[in-house]
């Protein structure tokens, strides 16, 4: 799966204002002396149909991921960890390239989002396939989320992303929870809903429904359970 293999690079190394290589990489030897990763859920999808031959194929590709340790020991309730939703684009663009990304936190979990901080900022990045990145700012990255139709929404302020063919959009946002969590055990899970605009999308919506408890089935939403230790 081409588009998957560049998404977990895209928090760090990202080209910005002067000083920002010293600080991501101080920020590398932090998260590798901590033996942080990004802990992703299994890919969804939503479907297009082909105008033109009527056949069914992937339309976007999503996941949902969240950073800490394998062994579940790190983040602690209390701590500030991050959380992402990845999306990219496998069909055509043809018919709209738009997709809308909502993320549904797990219990007893808050953004942790601080003004003027670099650190507990919403961040945003534009991808291709072919492994290069970059960050969005200002006006083309959200810094806080919505009320949107099924869980918070993160979208620029025009109320979408542009992702054509063979592009992918990662948001990535600061979370505080203020118990322990258990992961798919105890449906303590992050979950992503995209919304794919495409004209020839067979169901636009990637999300949850009401009945739905996770681990879920594709194209019913991207999700990862999610532990939180307790502080000792």
């Amino acid at each position: 799966m081409a588009l998957g293999a560049t998404a977990q690079a895209g928090p760090v190394a990202v080209p910005m204002e002067p000083g920002a290589e010293i600080r991501a990489e101080r920020w590398r030897a932090v998260a590798a002396a901590k033996g942080l990763k990004w802990i992703r859920g299994r890919f969804s999808h939503t479907y297009e149909t082909s105008p033109v031959t009527d056949t069914t194929y992937v339309s976007t590709i999503e996941y949902a991921a969240y950073q800490g340790r394998k062994d579940a020991s790190w983040p602690r309730v209390g701590d500030v960890y991050k959380g992402q939703v990845w999306v990219g684009r496998s069909g055509d663009s043809g018919a709209g390239d738009e997709v809308v990304t909502e993320v549904i936190l797990p219990p007893h979990t808050k953004f942790a989002i601080k003004r003027g901080s670099a650190k507990r900022r919403i961040r945003c990045y534009f991808g291709k396939a072919n492994g290069s990145y970059k960050e969005l700012k200002g006006r083309k990255c959200p810094n806080k989320p919505k009320q949107g139709f099924y869980g918070r929404r993160l979208v620029p302020p025009k109320g979408y992303w542009d992702v054509p063919t063979r592009r992918w959009i990662q948001v990535i946002f600061p979370l505080r929870s203020s118990k322990r969590l258990t992961g798919v055990a105890s449906s303590d899970c992050l979950i992503g809903a995209v919304k794919n605009l495409s004209g020839w999308a067979v169901k636009n919506w990637d999300a949850p429904q009401p009945s739905d408890e996770c681990p879920l089935p594709d194209g019913h939403g991207p999700d990862v359970g999610v532990f939180v230790a307790r502080r000792r």
